[in-house]
């Protein structure tokens, strides 16, 4: 069962070789053109014919290879260009911070800023369910629940059990959306950044 296991396996991880040498080799052809261009900036179509160009220069049993089809560009083009643009992020990645979109407005990676926000109240509990739970009581005399998913700032003020009931705490938190597979919903969870003992 091993043996034809192994034989299974060995042309697969060949196949899959083969393809990141031409992925590769498309890569590095493709960022030589965007580079030759001798522009500041690029557009996105300056790169898609960079690549396209790539794919012609390539031989027809390395297409065949990534599943490349000169007849069917589009269709396939969506398939290989992913794996292009890996390989040209470790190759050149000056070509991808000179991209600018069709209208000419330089684009941005913006990461979703989260904003944190934050309660005090007094320490109640910590329960474990489904999640670690730490409730509080506020000034308004309102139980606060946040869930502890990952660590965080002064965590081990509770791993270290230095924090008891009745003690002030502040609380840094940042809504989250979890599925809830009881109610069939996306229900919102205050995820604990940060925890400061008053």
């Amino acid at each position: 069962m091993k043996k034809a296991f192994l034989l299974f396996l060995i042309p697969v991880l060949a196949l899959a070789q083969k393809k990141e040498i031409v992925y590769k080799k498309v890569a590095a052809l493709t960022c030589e053109c965007a580079t030759n261009k001798g522009v500041q900036k690029l557009t996105e179509t300056d790169l898609g014919l960079c690549i396209f160009e790539s794919l012609n220069v390539i031989s027809e049993k390395e297409r065949k290879i990534i599943g490349y089809n000169p007849d069917k560009k589009a269709a396939s083009l969506e398939r290989v260009a992913e794996n292009i643009g890996v390989e040209m992020a470790l190759l050149c990645p000056n070509v991808f911070t000179n991209i600018i979109s069709e209208d000419g407005v330089a684009e941005e990676l913006v990461e979703e800023e989260t904003i944190a926000s934050s309660h005090k109240g007094t320490f109640e509990m910590l329960s474990a369910s489904v999640f670690n739970v730490l409730t509080i009581i506020d000034e308004s005399n309102t139980k606060r629940e946040f869930i502890w998913l990952f660590s965080f700032g002064g965590d081990s003020l509770f791993i270290k059990d230095k924090i008891i009931k009745g003690d002030k705490i502040e609380v840094f938190y940042v809504e989250q959306q979890f599925y809830d597979p009881k109610t069939k919903t996306y229900k919102i969870y205050n995820e604990i950044t940060e925890v400061k003992l008053l």
